[in-house]
């Protein structure tokens, strides 16, 4: 039997036996201090605002838009 095929025949819709609060806990966290994340702070650091491209024309602000 392949691990796939255990899994399967363990899970309690096939009727076998499960208990969740039994299975051992792993506590995960993100890892700290990669390059991936300094070069991504790098990035969001020397980042500037762009302009949004658009293709509504802006008018003046006591101008109302025709209906």
């Amino acid at each position: 039997m392949n691990t796939w095929e255990s899994v399967f025949s363990q899970s309690p819709v096939n009727k076998g036996y499960y208990n969740g609060e039994k299975l051992p806990q792993a506590h995960w966290d993100w890892p700290k201090r990669t390059w991936f994340q300094a070069r991504l702070n790098l990035v969001r650091e020397n980042d500037r605002p762009r302009p949004l491209k658009t293709s509504i024309k802006l008018r003046s602000v006591g101008q109302m838009r025709p209906m």
